[in-house]
């Protein structure tokens, strides 16, 4: 009888085991008695109780800001064709200002210096004669290592046409110091010098 008995509670706990390692344990660092011990304790019962698995709010969108970033700061270190006088390798006024910007900032940073090349390779030559002048220019300005970083290629984006240069200035540039604004609070036109502002509050109701 005894051993009868033992044998149905081998079958049982054996039953047990089975049962609860095809439900999956709780995950809990209990030892298998410990999620044995608990009544319906599975994997998918235990997974709806826990805190999900999420990224900090900005944390996945933050690379790409500082790649951005750091592609927009790589640009300030490109002369483009603008920058010189026609077909000769002298610098504009624009281009001795963004000369100085760059010999200020190439110290404290790992961008080389590129020269626009001409279109499609047109003048090998004078984009080379370019480059030996804005790298001596930097190097008198402060920076010895300017002839290795400096170099002549494709820039990283197009610059705009003067059509497109237009219409970037009028929509982002040309709204501070016009009459005919809404913000600057003066004018023929603007809010703050119409008649608009004094019947509101001078006797209109």
């Amino acid at each position: 009888m005894t051993a009868q008995r033992y044998k149905k509670t081998r079958y049982a706990t054996a039953a047990l085991l089975m049962a609860t390692l095809a439900g999956g344990c709780c995950g809990r660092s209990c030892g298998l008695g410990g999620c044995l011990a608990i009544p319906h304790c599975n994997m998918a019962n235990h997974s709806r109780n826990m805190v999900p698995q999420v990224y900090p709010l900005g944390s996945v969108v933050r690379s790409h800001f500082h790649t951005e970033q750091t592609n927009a700061e790589a640009t300030d270190f490109v002369f483009n064709l603008v920058h010189f006088t026609g077909e000769t390798a002298h610098l504009t006024p624009d281009g001795k200002d963004h000369l100085m910007e760059v010999a200020a900032r190439m110290r404290s940073s790992p961008f080389p210096v590129l020269i626009e090349r001409t279109p499609n390779n047109a003048n090998p030559t004078l984009d080379a004669e370019r480059r030996v002048v804005v790298a001596r220019y930097l190097a008198d300005l402060g920076n010895p290592d300017s002839d290795q970083r400096t170099i002549v290629a494709v820039p990283y984006d197009r610059g705009l046409n003067s059509f497109e240069g237009e219409a970037d200035y009028y929509s982002n540039f040309n709204f501070r110091g016009n009459s005919n604004n809404f913000g600057n609070g003066g004018g023929a036109t603007g809010f703050g010098g119409s008649g608009l502002g004094n019947g509101f509050g001078g006797g209109f109701y």
